[in-house]
């Protein structure tokens, strides 16, 4: 019995001396270091550098564009002067719904640019589309010019707005804070031996 103890105590000091216990540790809170810097990241992709530079966000909701805009994907659109727009950029107007005055947001690639009594007139046509968008798409209706696009971060934004996703956000924080803290506590137990 007595040589069981020593191998016991012998194996329990190789391990202490080893650092074997810091080693989950180290790779748990780097993993949790890299996990924030990516939250931070994509935030500041999706909400710091618009804000800045005067660029608005915008949730892609249909597949027209596929592949360059993937469903849920975050459009971010800036503001430029109608006059530098040409035929290959992608747009996002107001458009306007045949026989009602019903508006929706909608970002396509302009296909030919004309001028009208108006102003400037644009074609515009969806990516993924045969054909056209029906009517012109005036200057006026011109909301900005596709700056960049992160892709499921639309979808991710939507979710959150939800009062659902706020409360499964602050769940998924308090567990993640819960974890931290159980496992920095299991790891100062285990130094006291």
């Amino acid at each position: 019995m007595g040589g069981s103890a020593n191998l016991a105590e012998g194996t329990r000091g190789s391990l202490r001396s080893s650092g074997w216990w810091r080693w989950p540790l180290y790779v748990r809170r780097g993993a949790l270091g890299l996990l924030v810097a990516g939250v931070v990241l994509l935030a500041g992709a999706v909400t710091l550098i618009p804000a800045v530079s005067g660029a608005r966000a915008f949730t892609v909701l249909s597949g027209s564009m596929r592949p360059v805009l993937p469903v849920g994907s975050l459009a971010i659109v800036r503001p430029e002067p109608v006059g530098s727009i040409r035929s290959g950029d992608v747009i996002t107007f107001l458009g306007r719904d045949p026989g009602s005055t019903a508006t929706h947001v909608v970002t396509h690639r302009v296909v030919a640019v004309q001028h009208g009594p108006g102003g400037l007139l644009f074609t515009t046509r969806g990516d993924a589309d045969g054909d056209p968008d029906p009517g012109l798409t005036s200057a006026a209706d011109v909301r900005g010019v596709l700056w960049y696009h992160v892709p499921l971060m639309g979808t991710v934004r939507e979710v959150l707005a939800a009062p659902a996703g706020m409360v499964s956000l602050a769940a998924a924080l308090l567990l993640l804070i819960a974890g931290h803290v159980l496992t920095v506590g299991r790891a100062r137990s285990r130094r006291s031996w």
